[in-house]
């Protein structure tokens, strides 16, 4: 990245900071993360057995709203502002604005993510310092693919209220309506479809595949069992290569439709 790319990056962590969502929201995370702390700490539970699986199940609910909420307005934001013009015309190229929006934005996640652990892991000590500190780098992965989806989202609108709605409708769609989608499936077959399959699906869509690999590494492999996945983890490298292409393939198409598509100018 050249100058005026990195210069764009500290202008859009910048402007996150200032942003009262990205301050609310890490206040809420961080809020809801010490109070599942003291709950497990109160309860004399373990650290694996309570506080981890919670706060997965907290984070694969908030965090993808997070991301796709800070990423709708990346570019449509511009475009209303009658300020994308300028932007463009910068000695830069178009991909590295959005890069710079992608990378600026994703440090603020990071920050409001470590914000809540961290002060999960305060409050908690002892064993949960461990656990949540193993949680931050998968918690970012998957804020960073819905922040990415937003990106997308914010490049291919042309209003910020309706980037806005699309963005909730897909957190509504990964995060909810996908799993009742697999189960009714599931019903309308008759369990006719093989577990092989319906544990790809699972693993296809971000969220599903965060919560089960927490799960799997917080509580062990028989939970996935309880939850009647006799199929296990995919291996190392397929994950690897699902969450690369969740983060780079939306990123990577917005850039390319700002630098080819005149409409988006």
């Amino acid at each position: 990245m050249g100058r005026v790319a990195r210069a764009l990056i500290a202008h859009e962590l910048l402007e996150r900071a200032r942003d009262r969502w990205v301050l609310v929201v890490s206040l809420l995370f961080g809020l809801l993360a010490v109070g599942t702390s003291l709950y497990a700490r109160s309860a004399g539970a373990s650290a694996d057995a309570l506080t981890g699986p919670s706060l997965v199940t907290l984070v694969s609910l908030l965090v993808p709203l997070v991301g796709g909420v800070l990423g709708h307005d990346a570019i449509v934001g511009e475009r209303e502002r009658n300020t994308l013009g300028l932007l463009l015309s910068l000695p830069v190229a178009r991909g590295e604005v959005v890069l710079a929006k992608f990378v600026g934005r994703a440090i603020a996640l990071a920050i409001a993510i470590g914000i809540g652990l961290g002060a999960a892991a305060l409050v908690g000590g002892g064993a949960q310092t461990a656990v949540l500190a193993g949680l931050f780098l998968p918690t970012l992965g998957l804020g960073a693919a819905f922040l990415s989806l937003g990106i997308l989202i914010s490049t291919l609108t042309s209003r910020q209220v309706t980037a806005a709605s699309l963005t909730v409708a897909v957190w509504f769609l990964f995060v909810f309506f996908y799993d009742l989608g697999l189960l009714g499936l599931l019903v309308a077959t008759d369990g006719a479809i093989a577990q092989d399959v319906i544990a790809q699906l699972v693993y296809a869509n971000p969220a599903g595949l965060f919560r089960v690999q927490m799960m799997a590494r917080l509580a062990g492999p028989e939970v996935l069992e309880g939850l009647g996945m006799t199929v296990g983890l995919p291996p190392t490298w397929v994950s690897a290569a699902i969450w690369s292409a969740w983060i780079a393939v939306p990123v990577g198409l917005s850039a390319l439709m700002l630098t080819y598509s005149r409409r988006l100018r």
